[in-house]
Formats: structure tokens, C-alpha cells, sequence
């Protein structure tokens, strides 16, 4: 079979996951990558759109009248006793709080909106909250006239900035589902009974069994809904079981 027939094939078939045993380990690795890819296109999509929009955002409030702040060693500076919150905005809400008295919770029921903290820009958009440290933006110490001319300056290297944070979350991405594969070929030792598989088998065959799982959970988890780390966990080991369970044991010797 070809890459594509085994890429399609290991959504459904236990057999063909179980067979992939016998692939080259770096065949393998590669594969883990492309599946890794494939199922952080709509997390990626997502998460590009909304920095865009939350620094368009951001600079379109900072240049409204709003009142004057600054940071100083990277940590924001209110003179007022009282947060600002202005909401007339039709992209959203606009919150200069360094005391944290709005909660997190209480924001998201806002929906959309940016909030100036203590040491962080918070975005807010459908439910989700994205936090961006002004240290991580080398901002320590600006007005709020020179945080502006920032952000603007931002947005000019802003696709360069996103290609390589997008690279290094898709590292990230494909080094924890390493880890994941490496400990559930660890379990499925367990499992494989009499089967004459060694650690070697059980990895390959884990980071088939990674296919359907990671991507549609992995969509699903970015276009609809939550999906907990274990539900990742437990539909891989399922499916890793099955495919070793489709393995036959070796025929016993007549004597």
C-alpha cells in the first residue's frame, strides 16, 4: 500500500494498524508528523484569525479616549481606585483591571473583549480567553501613546510573528503526542498476551492507532466542543487493543 492508502486505511481498519508494525520506524516518525499537521489545520486557522483580529481590536480601543496608563518593569500601572470597563464597542469589551477584580468567569459571560491585567493582555473571544504577557512582548516600560505606536508597528511583522509561533506550537504539538504514543506502547504491553511483539511493535502500531482519534477529536475539540486529554487517551489504547487482539497467537508445536 501507499502513504495515502495506509494514511486512510488506519481511521478504520485494526488490521492494517496492527500490520503497521512491520513499516521502518522512521516511515513511522514521519507519519506521526503529517497526522499531528492534519489535525492542527482548524487549531491553527483559528488560532492566527483571532490574534489578527485581537490586535486589530486592541488598537482600535487603545486609540479610543480612553484614560491614561502605563507600564513600568513590565507590570501595568493604574493610578485609579476603580477598574475601567467601557462596553461600547461592537467588537466587544474594553478592561483595564490590575487588581483583578473581574474574575475570569465573569469576563467570559462578556463573551467578547480585551483586558489590560497586571502583567497581561487578556483576549476573550467566544468563550475562550488567550493571555499574552507584556514581558513576552518586551513591553517593560511604555505610556499608553508609545503602546500604540507598538501595536501598530506589531502589526507590520505580524505574519512572520504568527508563522513562527504557529511552527513552534506545531513542535509542541507533535513532542507531547511522542509522549502520549510512548507511554501507551508501555501499556499496551499489558495487553499483547502471548503475541510475539516486542516495544518496537507496539510503538508503531500505537502511532497508527493515533490517526482517527487525534484528528477528529482534535477537530472537534476546536470547532464544537472541549475534549478532555483522557477521551484522547482511552480511544487510542481501545484501538491499539483491538489491533493487537486481531494479531493471531502463535500455533502451538505438536509434539
Amino acid at each position: 500500500m501507499n502513504f495515502w492508502e495506509w494514511f486512510f486505511k488506519s481511521f478504520y481498519s485494526k488490521k492494517v494498524i496492527a500490520y503497521s508494525r512491520f513499516r521502518p520506524i522512521t516511515t513511522t516518525i514521519a507519519y506521526v508528523l503529517f497526522i499531528i499537521f492534519i489535525a492542527s489545520i482548524p487549531y491553527f486557522i483559528s488560532f492566527n484569525a483571532s490574534t489578527v483580529t485581537s490586535i486589530q481590536q486592541l488598537e482600535r480601543m487603545l486609540e479610543y479616549n480612553s484614560p491614561n496608563f502605563h507600564l513600568k518593569d513590565g507590570a501595568l500601572v493604574w493610578e485609579a481606585n476603580e477598574p475601567y470597563l467601557l462596553t461600547e464597542f461592537s467588537e466587544g469589551f474594553f478592561l483595564i483591571d490590575p487588581s483583578a477584580s473581574f474574575k475570569e468567569e465573569e469576563l467570559l459571560t462578556m463573551n467578547e473583549g480585551i483586558a489590560l491585567l497586571q502583567n497581561e493582555f487578556l483576549f476573550i473571544s467566544d468563550g475562550q480567553t488567550q493571555s499574552v504577557s507584556y514581558a513576552v512582548l518586551g513591553l517593560q516600560e511604555l505610556s499608553k501613546e508609545e503602546l500604540i505606536e507598538r501595536v501598530n508597528q506589531l502589526q507590520s511583522f505580524l505574519p512572520i510573528l504568527l508563522i513562527i509561533i504557529t511552527a513552534l506550537l506545531y513542535v509542541g504539538l507533535a513532542g507531547l503526542a511522542y509522549l502520549g504514543i510512548t507511554i501507551l506502547a508501555y501499556l499496551a504491553l499489558l495487553v499483547k498476551g502471548k503475541r510475539k511483539l516486542e516495544y518496537r511493535h507496539m510503538w508503531i502500531i500505537t502511532a497508527h492507532a493515533l490517526t482517527m482519534p487525534v484528528i477528529l477529536l482534535y477537530w472537534m475539540d476546536t470547532l464544537i466542543l472541549s475534549i478532555p486529554f483522557s477521551a484522547f487517551a482511552a480511544s487510542t489504547f481501545l484501538i491499539v487493543f483491538l489491533a493487537i487482539r486481531s494479531i493471531p497467537l502463535p500455533k502451538k508445536r505438536q509434539v
